[in-house]
């Protein structure tokens, strides 16, 4: 009986699975792009089928990472930073306005230009 020459297996690329995290980030984003407001901690477990601590764990971690921004003690307060002026420009360039990105940072420094020290005549009266 002949046996078959061993044949080392193909290395096949599998895109790698999105973390909890970016699936928490992922779960937050929709909500509020849906609703207008942020999901609860409960609302989020739901969503990724995990236990409440697990989903206050992954926006804990959201929130050191800077992925997010909370106002503390409040219930709803999850923000995602850009996200606000995205879902406007999207809305904006829906409604047919041409939207040019320069146009929103005038001034990249955050700070308003220098302006020239006029020296100051008086009044000739």
């Amino acid at each position: 009986m002949a046996v078959a020459p061993h044949t080392p297996p193909v290395a096949i690329a599998v895109p790698a699975a999105p973390s909890r995290k970016q699936q928490a980030l992922a779960v937050i984003v929709a909500h509020i792009r849906r609703t207008g407001h942020s999901p609860s901690i409960g609302e989020i477990a739901a969503a990724l089928g995990v236990s409440l601590t697990r989903a206050k764990a992954l926006v804990h971690q959201l929130a050191i990472d800077k992925s997010i921004e909370r106002a503390a003690g409040a219930q709803r307060a999850i923000t995602v930073p850009g996200l606000f002026e995205q879902l406007v420009l999207e809305k904006l360039r829906s409604e047919g306005w041409v939207v040019d990105r320069d146009a929103l940072d005038p001034f990249p420094q955050g700070q308003l230009p220098l302006v020239a020290v006029l020296e100051h005549i008086p009044d000739p009266d």
